[in-house]
């Protein structure tokens, strides 16, 4: 719930960035265009179109950008916003419009609306594509997706306000329409294809989403080290990293590395981190496989001694067919209704060695003595050894 309020609350403030950005851009241009003739030849067309939308495209990437840097800091960046956004933006309209311009009147002779708005589709994929290149792992398919839909969606009104305002309202109002949904569908497109992401829940109650990829989400005191500005902390003291599939976290201070998944948490000055992860498995109690129970004495169990699971000061004792819930192991939520996490089997009727099951909705993490880490996904089963260490979300265990 909290992801989809921010993602929700992100969309609203890139879209009315974007607005504003597309009207002031236009706003710039609009004393100039009476100076373009209706009669121009292809090229001065092409030329003037691409002047015009630079200008146009130059205003949406700064604002958008705005947007975002507002959005993950939490106060106006414009330097930031006009380095980051105003000479791609200008780039990338000019071009963007050069070629839409060059389409639309040399296929559809200047007359076909469905072709206006497939340009202006076009317009904005080139823009989405070049603000993925500023935003930290929106991508370059989603930017270039989220910003093509709505270059479409914008593109549409822009011709109804076209009909039906002076052309210098319509033009405004169109401008502002394109720059609104292009900055609302990059943020739709980054929140229903990303495939890990972190919630950001301050102490005041405000929450943040940002997208996990190749590059890393880094949170710390200083403004040119971290993303996300994190008051009395190290400078650069938490890093977020999306690799090879995992959701890697460097504790930055102490050098120690830990693989996330979907629902684990870190704490780290006034703020708690939340990671999703969408190719979470969801397991359900119709298919967790049976239980075999051994008929060895649980004395003989694991080279014929006692071996239990130590959770902090307390010591649970195990052996074949010992039942571990949620009151045993409160950061596990079990995936049946009995409140089941974890079943002790016997590995096989023939041996002695003992497999501690998974039975809750999320994935373990098992480093044996050796160092080796393991992942143990929900149904699997992990075979217990002396001196392995077990993370179960917050909560730590070792095999004693």
């Amino acid at each position: 719930m909290k992801r989809h309020l921010s993602a929700l609350k992100k969309a609203l403030q890139f879209g009315i960035s974007g607005a504003v950005g597309g009207f002031v851009g236009n706003l710039i241009t609009e004393p100039f265009m009476q100076r373009l003739p209706g009669s121009e030849s292809f090229f001065d067309s092409v030329l003037s179109t691409g002047r015009w939308f630079g200008l146009v495209g130059g205003g949406i990437a700064t604002a958008i950008m705005f947007g975002y840097y507002y959005y993950i800091k939490g106060k106006p960046q414009i330097k930031q916003a006009l380095k980051n956004g105003g000479l791609f933006g200008l780039m990338a309209g000019a071009i963007s419009g050069a070629i839409a311009e060059g389409i639309y009147s040399g296929i559809g002779n200047g007359d076909n609306e469905l072709l206006r708005v497939i340009c202006w589709g076009i317009a904005g994929s080139l823009l989405g594509l070049g603000l993925a290149q500023r935003i930290p792992n929106l991508g370059a398919l989603r930017g270039t997706g989220g910003g093509g839909v709505g270059g479409v969606l914008g593109g549409c009104l822009f011709i109804l306000f076209a009909y039906n305002l002076s052309g210098t309202a319509g033009r405004l109002a169109g401008c502002a329409a394109i720059g609104f949904w292009i900055g609302i569908m990059l943020v739709v497109a980054e929140t229903l294809f990303n495939k890990a992401w972190l919630v950001i829940s301050y102490d005041t109650g405000a929450n943040r989403t940002l997208t996990l990829g190749s590059e890393p989400v880094t949170f710390g005191s200083d403004e040119n080290l971290s993303i996300i500005c994190i008051p009395n902390v190290s400078p650069l003291a938490m890093r977020f990293q999306l690799e090879a599939g995992q959701i890697v976290c460097e504790n930055v201070d102490s050098g120690a590395v830990s693989y996330l998944r979907s629902g684990d948490q870190k704490k780290i000055g006034n703020c708690t981190i939340t990671v999703g992860n969408s190719d979470l498995p969801a397991p359900t109690s119709a298919n967790i496989p049976p239980t075999f129970i051994s008929d060895q004495p649980a004395v003989n169990s694991l080279t014929s001694g006692q071996v239990s699971l130590k959770l902090g000061s307390r010591v649970i004792p195990l052996s074949a067919g010992t039942q571990l819930f949620t009151s045993d192991i409160p950061s596990l939520t079990a995936a049946a209704s009995n409140g089941l996490v974890a079943i002790v089997t016997s590995r096989s009727r023939n041996e002695l060695s003992l497999g501690l099951t998974n039975l809750c909705d999320r994935a373990w993490w098992a480093t044996d003595i050796q160092g080796d880490i393991k992942m143990v996904e929900p149904e699997s089963t992990l075979t217990l050894a002396l001196g392995t260490q077990i993370e179960f979300g917050e909560i730590d265990g070792e095999i004693v």
